[in-house]
Formats: structure tokens, C-alpha cells, sequence
């Protein structure tokens, strides 16, 4: 017995010191998801975020904020939230990832209200080879009516041009920026057109109050029956060093039944076939003013 225990000690300091490791496979970025929430479960959300955290992590709450600014003026609580990856993705270099799945959420121990939803996590590598979390967002909805299929994706290839200088980064980072404000341009002029032409085959869409949206032709079905439209403006991006994955983020107004309301966006951008970057992943959270529970 006494063996045992110190073979699961063994083992709980070799997984919480190597589960936020990247090994340039998906399995790395799901362990460091998983290790995540389960730092939250023991710790609580305010040191459960901050040991993941850099200076540049940013969180929505409900605006984008520096992830360690809020967390250092957030009081502890005894709220509880569990999640889980659903889908993750990891770009060829290793560096670069993101999850998504659902969570629950309760305010206390004792709270008898559950609230669900869903969120994304995007992760990034530091020169020390440790995951942190680069971006966090989500979403709520009612309790789902089915549990969502479990899809890891590794990258086909991890050979990328290692181009590291700050140009170098300036470029890829402009380049996503200008991706974005077209699609942008299109959404105005041409809804319909700009969702065929911008959504990867097989997008998820993250839409408040609506369980994940899979495939472009889900998504476009869905605007089109709502009655929906978007406008964005753009601030900020950040891509892989792989250069094959990508996130931006903005403004959004959403026009629906004549009336406006504001969000925050969140894009998830793959180089696919024909060398194009496509949007494979759209999360709307609701901007300041609008109460809502989310990761």
C-alpha cells in the first residue's frame, strides 16, 4: 500500500509538471486543457486562470482584458466550473492550438442552477516549450440535447518555413487583419456570399443561446432563417508560426428584427486547399451590458 502512494505522488508531480508541455501533437494541447480545468477545480477560477496565463493572455468579461490584470483584482469565490475538449486542433509547428467543448457552471457548491454553454481556449507555446493560454471566450445556452462527438486533429505535416523575425511575424500577422476586414467588407454587401466564400466546409459557429453550429451549411441555413446580420470591425491577430492557423478578433453588431445589438468576435483561421485562409471557427460573446455566464 505504502508503494502505491508513493507511485501515484510519483506520478501526480510528473503530470503536473509535464502536462502543459508541448510535444508538437494534439494530445499535448487536449493534457494541457484537461490539467487546466483541473487546476480550477482545485484551486478556483482566479488561481486556476492565472497559473496558466502570461502577460499577453487575453480573456472576455465580458470585453477583452489582460488575463492577469483581471485575475489579480478577482476575489475568490466558491463558484464551480467543469469543461471539456470537444474538438482541438494543433498547427504544424507545434506552437499554436485551440479547443473547444462544453462547460457547466454553477455560482456555489450549493447553487441548485446549472448554467451550460460552450468555450474556446486558444493555446500558444513559450520558449520555454510550456502551453499558456493565449485567448479565452465562450458562450452559454440551454442544457444540450446531445453530447457532442469527440475530433483531435493533428497537423498533416510539420514541415513550415522557420521564419522568425519581427518583419517576418509583422507580415503574418497583417495578413490575417486584411483576411478579416474583407470579409468584413463582404459581410455588408454580400451576407450570403461572404459565409460561401469565407467558411471552411466544415466551421463551427458559437452563437448565444444556440448549441455549436457545424458546417458551412448549417451555419449559412441558420443566418439566412434568423434573419441576420453582421457587421465587424477588427482589432486585434495573432498566427502560428507554422503559419497555417490563426485567431482575430473585434467588434461586432449584430442586426436582427431591425434592432442592434453589440458582441465581441472571435475568429478561427486554417490555410486550406488552394493556399486560402478560411474562417473554421466563429465564436459572438455578448459585449458590456449583457449578463451571461461563460469560461
Amino acid at each position: 500500500m505504502k508503494y502505491i502512494l508513493v507511485f501515484s505522488l510519483l506520478s501526480l508531480t510528473f503530470y503536473t509538471t509535464n502536462a502543459q508541455i508541448s510535444n508538437g501533437k494534439v494530445n499535448s494541447l487536449v493534457a494541457a486543457e484537461n490539467y487546466f480545468e483541473s487546476l480550477v477545480v482545485s484551486k478556483g477560477m482566479k488561481k486556476g486562470f492565472s497559473a496558466v496565463c502570461d502577460e499577453n493572455t487575453i480573456v472576455f468579461r465580458p470585453d477583452p482584458v489582460k488575463a492577469l490584470q483581471f485575475y489579480k483584482k478577482a476575489k475568490a469565490d466558491s463558484s464551480q466550473l467543469l469543461w471539456r475538449p470537444a474538438f482541438a486542433k494543433i498547427s504544424k509547428s507545434g506552437d499554436w492550438g485551440f479547443t473547444t467543448g462544453p462547460y457547466t457552471y454553477k455560482s456555489s457548491a450549493t447553487a441548485q442552477e446549472t448554467f451550460f454553454g460552450q468555450y474556446v481556449s486558444v493555446w500558444r507555446m513559450n520558449e520555454k516549450g510550456v502551453w499558456k493560454l493565449a485567448l479565452d471566450a465562450g458562450i452559454s445556452h440551454d442544457k444540450p440535447k446531445k453530447e457532442e462527438k469527440l475530433v483531435f486533429v493533428d497537423a498533416v505535416t510539420d514541415k513550415f518555413f522557420h521564419q522568425r523575425s519581427e518583419l517576418r511575424l509583422q507580415q503574418r500577422e497583417d495578413m490575417i487583419m486584411t483576411s478579416d476586414k474583407l470579409f468584413a467588407t463582404t459581410l455588408r454587401a454580400y451576407k450570403n456570399l461572404a459565409y460561401n466564400v469565407f467558411l471552411g466546409e466544415n466551421a463551427r459557429l458559437l452563437f448565444p443561446g444556440h448549441e455549436p453550429l457545424i458546417g458551412r451549411r448549417n451555419i449559412t441555413d441558420f443566418l439566412r432563417y434568423e434573419g441576420i446580420s453582421i457587421n465587424t470591425e477588427f482589432l486585434e491577430a495573432d498566427r502560428a508560426l507554422g503559419g497555417d492557423l490563426a485567431y482575430s478578433y473585434g467588434k461586432a453588431t449584430i442586426t436582427k428584427n431591425k434592432m442592434d445589438k453589440v458582441y465581441n468576435y472571435v475568429r478561427i483561421w486554417e490555410v486550406q486547399e488552394g493556399f486560402k485562409w478560411n474562417v473554421i471557427l466563429e465564436v459572438f460573446t455578448p459585449a458590456t451590458g449583457t449578463n451571461t455566464s461563460s469560461k
